[in-house]
């Protein structure tokens, strides 16, 4: 298996907080799309919540 590298960034509370409001925003876009019977990719909904579940997480983000 393959190691990840880790990453050494380390990002504010603050600037985590706004990248946290941006993706949540983001997925809303994305739920109200799929409502609408809009195409959308469905890969990006599961890539939303992953990025926002590794920041919380982690506290630190690969964006």
């Amino acid at each position: 298996m393959k190691k990840r590298k880790k990453t050494n960034k380390i990002v504010h509370t603050k600037t985590q907080e706004d990248i946290i409001v941006k993706l949540k925003k983001e997925l809303i876009f994305v739920n109200i799309k799929r409502k609408t019977k809009q195409e959308i990719k469905p890969h990006l909904t599961k890539q939303i919540r992953n990025k926002i579940s590794r920041i919380l997480t982690l506290g630190e983000t690969k964006i």
